[in-house]
C-alpha cells in the first residue's frame, strides 16, 4: 500500500519522522491517521510549523521524498504523485560517498556509489593474461561477456577441473595468439572491453585496423563493428595507414579473411587513384614510405597512379630507398637531392627497412631497389631528373637498372628503328605514359598543344621564384614547354599570383642565331566542373612572339590573380594548363622559314604579355652530367 504521509512533528526537541505504510493497520489508527490528516488540511497557518520538509510557502504540493542517510532524514526532490494522489516514500541507498559514479577510462560496471572494476589496478582480478613480457590482470566475467574466446578458453579450463584433471594455471597466453605487430594496440583493446560507454569509442587512424585483426581473432563482436565503422566513415583520407597496419601483421601465403582482404584491395586502388594528393600529406606520405616494397611495385606499376609527371614517381622512390639505407634522423637530409620528401620522412626508414624483412622473402636490399627503379617509366622522366639519376656521385641506380633506364630513354627517341635494339634479348616494349591528368569532357590535346598539370595543396607549398616545366614538345623544328611559377614570379605583381609562360628548349643542332619569327601563340588553364550538368571552360591568354637565344620564353606574370587559383583546382587539388600554337603560324616553326622579324601584340583586353624573370642567352652545353655531391 502506497504511504499515506510523512509528518516531522515540532515539540521543541529533535525532528522525529512519523509515517503510516502497509501492511493493512487496524480500523482504529486508519481512522487516527486520518483524522490528523484533516485536522492539517484545516489549518495552514498552524502547520506549516512541523508539515512536509520540502514543501514551502511559495509552493504547495504534495511531500517530497524522504531519503535515509545514516538514520537521519534529508530532503530530495519532489516524487510524482502515486495513484490515489498519495505520495511514495522514495528511500535512497547511499552507501560510501553519496551520490558518486565514475566512468573513468578503463573501468566497467557502474552505478551511484558502485565501484568500477579497472584492468589498469586490478582490483578484485581473477583472470591473468599474458601478452609478450607484460601481464594484466583481468576479469573473467568481463572478458567472457566481450569475448567469445575468452568465454570458450575459460570454458575448457572450468570442465578440465570439473572432470578432476591436472589443474592447470588460470589465465591466457595471447603472445602467439596475436600477431607481434597487434600486441602495441591490445591495451586499446582492453579499454573497450571495460568501457562503460562502448558507443562512444574512439581509436587512434594508426590502430584502427589493428584493433580490427585482434577483435577478428579474439572474436570481440563489439570491436570489430566499432573499428568497421571508423574505418568506413574514413577509408578515403586514411587508405595508407590502413594499407600500411595491414602490411605489419600479414604473413605472405596466408589468408586474413574476406573481410581484411576486402579492405587490402580497396586501399591499394584507391592509393593509386589519390597517390599525389596522398603524397602531398605528410601523415599519409610517411605511411606509405614504409610500405614493403612488393607493395609499392603493384602500386607504381599501375598505368592509371594520379601523379601530374614520372617525376613525382621518381622523387617517392628515391626517397623510399634513401630512406630504407639510413633509417635514422639524418636521412631527410640526402632525401632533399631525391625532391625534399622532409624532415619527417627519416622516422619512416626503420619501419620501412622492418616491413621489406616481413615480407618473407630472400631478396636483397638491392632487389628491392631493383624492383622500385623498374617501375619508373624512364621514358617520360625530365631531362633534369634523368641526368641526376644517371650522374655517377648520386649512385642512384645499379648497372642493370641503368642499362634499362638509357635503353627506354633511347627506345622512345626511335634512333634507327627496330634495328637498333636487334642485339637486345629480350627487346624492349614502349613504355606508356601514365594516364593523363584532364577534367571531364575535355579533349585530349593535338599535335600542337602541350598539356600540364600539376598538384596544388596549399599556398604555402611553393615560395616566389618555384618553378616548374612541362615535359618538351616538338611542334616542327621548334621544341616548346609550358612555364609555370606557382607563386609568382619577384618581378613586382602581387604575391601569390600564378605566373605561366610559353617557353622555348634550345636544341644542340639549332644554329647560334636561331629565331622562330611570329609566332602567335596562347595559353589555357582549364577550371574543371563543379556541379551535375556542368561543362568545363578555360581562362584563356594568346600573344604574338618571337622566340629566339635571348628571349626563350613569353607569357603573363599575373596570369591568374591571387587566391584565384582556387576557382580551377579538380577534386583532387591539380590545376591544368595548356599551351598551343595557332595553325596559321605552323610554317614558322622550321628553321628555314624563320627569316621574320620579331613582333609582340598587347593581347585581349589590354593584357601585355611578358618574358619570365630571367632573360637567358643560349649557348650549346659543353659540359655533360650534372656532378655528384661533393
Amino acid at each position: 500500500r502506497p504511504l499515506l504521509g510523512s509528518i516531522r512533528v515540532h515539540s521543541g526537541r529533535a525532528p522525529r519522522l512519523l509515517w503510516c505504510r502497509a501492511p493493512r493497520p487496524p480500523a482504529r489508527s486508519r481512522r487516527t491517521c486520518r483524522g490528523m490528516m484533516d485536522q492539517l488540511e484545516q489549518s495552514d497557518d498552524e502547520e506549516q510549523d512541523f508539515l512536509d520538509i520540502a514543501t514551502s510557502r511559495s509552493s504547495p504540493g504534495p511531500p517530497p521524498f524522504v531519503a535515509m542517510n545514516g538514520g537521519a532524514a534529508v530532503r530530495t526532490s519532489q516524487a510524482p504523485m502515486a495513484p490515489g494522489g498519495v505520495s511514495p516514500l522514495g528511500l535512497h541507498f547511499s552507501g560510501g560517498t553519496a551520490g558518486a559514479s565514475s566512468t573513468s577510462s578503463g573501468s566497467a560496471g557502474g552505478g551511484a556509489g558502485m565501484m568500477m572494476l579497472s584492468w589498469r589496478d586490478g582490483r578484485f582480478s581473477d583472470w591473468p593474461v599474458q601478452v609478450e613480457d607484460k601481464t594484466y590482470s583481468l576479469h573473467a566475467f568481463i572478458l567472457a561477456r566481450a569475448s567469445t574466446f575468452f568465454e570458450k578458453h575459460m570454458d575448457m579450463a572450468t570442465r578440465k577441473e570439473a572432470e578432476g584433471g591436472p589443474l592447470s594455471k588460470r589465465g591466457s597466453d595471447l603472445t602467439e595468439v596475436l600477431p607481434h605487430s597487434c600486441h602495441s594496440a591490445f591495451e586499446d583493446a582492453l579499454d573497450f572491453i571495460y568501457s562503460a560507454n562502448q558507443a562512444g569509442f574512439e581509436a587512434q587512424a594508426s590502430k584502427a585496423l589493428l584493433l580490427l585483426k585482434i577483435a577478428d581473432i579474439l572474436q570481440i563482436e563489439g570491436l570489430f563493428c566499432a573499428m568497421g565503422r571508423r574505418i568506413e566513415a574514413s577509408f578515403a583520407e586514411m587508405a595508407p595507414l590502413l594499407l600500411e597496419q595491414y602490411c605489419r601483421f600479414h604473413i605472405p601465403g596466408t589468408d586474413d579473411g574476406a573481410a581484411l582482404r576486402q579492405i587490402r584491395d580497396g586501399a591499394v586502388d584507391l592509393i593509386v587513384r589519390k597517390f599525389q594528393p596522398f603524397l602531398a600529406n605528410p601523415e599519409m606520405r610517411t605511411a606509405l614510405l614504409r610500405l614493403p616494397a612488393q607493395v609499392l611495385a603493384e602500386v607504381l606499376e599501375e598505368e592509371n597512379l594520379l601523379v601530374d609527371s614520372e617525376d613525382a614517381v621518381y622523387d617517392f622512390v628515391a626517397g623510399r630507398l634513401q630512406v630504407a639505407r639510413e633509417g635514422d634522423a639524418g636521412a631527410s637530409a640526402s632525401c632533399s637531392m631525391a625532391g625534399g620528401l622532409g624532415s619527417d620522412t627519416a622516422s619512416a626508414g626503420g619501419q620501412a627497412l622492418a616491413a621489406d624483412k616481413a615480407e618473407g622473402s630472400e631478396c636483397t636490399d638491392d632487389d628491392r631497389a631493383d624492383l622500385l627503379w623498374h617501375r619508373v617509366r624512364w621514358a617520360h622522366l625530365s631531362a633534369g631528373k634523368f641526368a641526376q639519376a644517371l650522374a655517377p656521385g648520386y649512385r642512384l641506380l645499379s648497372p642493370e637498372v641503368a642499362l634499362h633506364a638509357l635503353t627506354e630513354r633511347a627506345a622512345r627517341l626511335d634512333l634507327g628503328g627496330v634495328e637498333a635494339f636487334a642485339p637486345l634479348r629480350p627487346q624492349p616494349a614502349p613504355t606508356p605514359a601514365r594516364r593523363p591528368i584532364l577534367p571531364p569532357g575535355v579533349p585530349a590535346p593535338t599535335s600542337t598543344e602541350i598539356d600540364f598539370c600539376f598538384h596544388f595543396s596549399r599556398a604555402e607549398q611553393y615560395n616566389c621564384g618555384d618553378a616548374l616545366r612541362s615535359q618538351p614538345k616538338r611542334i616542327g623544328d621548334v621544341v616548346l614547354r609550358v612555364l609555370v611559377f606557382p607563386a609568382g614570379t619577384d618581378t613586382g605583381v602581387a604575391r601569390g599570383s600564378l605566373s605561366v609562360f610559353l617557353e622555348a628548349v634550345p636544341q644542340a643542332h639549332w644554329p647560334r642565331d636561331w629565331e622562330f619569327a611570329n609566332i602567335r601563340y596562347a595559353i589555357s588553364c582549364i577550371r574543371w566542373p563543379t556541379g551535375s550538368g556542368e561543362t568545363w571552360a578555360a581562362k584563356r591568354k594568346s600573344d604574338l612572339w618571337t622566340f629566339k637565344a635571348n628571349r626563350l620564353d613569353r607569357g603573363w606574370h599575373d596570369f591568374l590573380a591571387p587566391g584565384e587559383i582556387h576557382r580551377y583546382l579538380g577534386p583532387d587539388g591539380f590545376v591544368c594548363l595548356r599551351g598551343q600554337l595557332e595553325p596559321e603560324c605552323l610554317a614558322r616553326t622550321f628553321l628555314l622559314s624563320s627569316q621574320a622579324g620579331s613582333g609582340s601584340y598587347p593581347g585581349p583586353n589590354g593584357e601585355a604579355a611578358a618574358s619570365s624573370a630571367s632573360r637567358r642567352s643560349w649557348a650549346p652545353r659543353t659540359s655533360g652530367l650534372p656532378a655528384g655531391p661533393e
